[in-house]
């Protein structure tokens, strides 16, 4: 039982991760050619990376104020 505190983080990290990719690169691929394109991608991407990190932040913090509220 113990391996799931460690197994369902890491899925759902992962997981995370792959759903980010697959959003970066549709919303890169919506991008139409010109000269500011190349700078739109990537503040696209920034902005993807940047949401996912807050993300699994956030989902740690919650899970750690939850477990004290718990325990007390």
């Amino acid at each position: 039982m113990r391996f799931l505190r460690i197994l369902i983080p890491a899925l759902v990290t992962a997981g995370l991760t792959v759903l980010c990719i697959f959003v970066a690169r549709w919303l890169t691929g919506k991008v139409p050619a010109g000269g500011w394109a190349d700078l739109i991608k990537a503040a696209i991407i920034v902005f993807v990376v940047a949401s996912a990190l807050v993300t699994v932040a956030w989902s740690a913090y919650f899970t750690y104020i939850i477990r004290n509220t718990i325990k007390r």
